[in-house]
């Protein structure tokens, strides 16, 4: 197997593992979401009342804090489905992609690699400060793995029995995505090196111009040819 081919291979499994990865973001929060009544619990705030030992004067997360997420795991579910095909298709066929392509994908790695990185900066920091206001005294919580078992008002309908469970894993799903997509951004970027190294920079975007006139150039030129007469 060939370099190309080992790099392509290496892209793939990375792309599997972010499809995985991408469920352990959106379901988790989706499903927190719902149990919550729509309500985002990241960067939430509220007070312990001493009397009837519930969590009042909750002041809900920003609602965004909570879609951002799970906007970025559909995203990326999507994402990794359509460079699988086309990664496997190169491998299957024992080509490569076009300078073109590389740059393309390397701009996509890029800045999904950087979304995924301030969401998971959101969700870690978010459930922090929502752990420190439910285990804040007269709480009486040693930890928030045990915040499940905290009283809410019954008209909020609120099911915290399972939040502490799909915040961590949505925090895994979120940094683990981060590493796949920094390490797709990597080889992507060694993939384009690679083909700066056999041709020059000119000479493939000739190349790649060429190839699209001749795909589109007939079309448009037929479109544009005058009406005889």
């Amino acid at each position: 197997m060939g370099i190309s081919n080992l790099t392509v291979l290496c892209q793939i499994t990375a792309f599997v593992l972010s499809f995985i990865l991408s469920f352990f973001i959106f379901v988790p929060l989706a499903v927190n979401q719902y149990q919550f009544n729509g309500h985002c619990l990241l960067y939430a705030t509220g007070t312990w009342n001493a009397t009837s030992e519930q969590l009042t004067n909750v002041q809900w997360g920003p609602n965004s804090a909570c879609g951002f997420g799970m906007f970025i795991g559909v995203v990326m579910m999507l994402l990794t489905i359509f460079y699988m095909c086309i990664d496997a298709l190169h491998l299957l066929r024992d080509t490569d992609s076009s300078w073109l392509d590389s740059c393309l994908t390397t701009l996509v790695s890029f800045v999904i690699m950087l979304m995924l990185f301030a969401e998971s900066i959101t969700i870690s920091v978010g459930f922090k400060h929502w752990c420190n206001v439910i285990t804040t005294q007269p709480a009486g919580l040693v930890s928030c793995e045990l915040a499940p078992f905290i009283p809410f008002d019954s008209s909020d309908n609120i099911d915290a029995s399972s939040f502490y469970i799909h915040m961590k894993m949505a925090e895994f799903g979120s940094w683990s995505s981060f590493i796949c997509w920094a390490f797709l951004f990597a080889t992507s970027v060694i993939r384009v090196i690679r083909y700066q190294q056999h041709e020059s920079f000119m000479t493939s975007v000739n190349r790649e111009r060429e190839r699209i006139l001749q795909k589109y150039g007939p079309r448009n030129r037929g479109e544009y040819s005058a009406v005889p007469t």
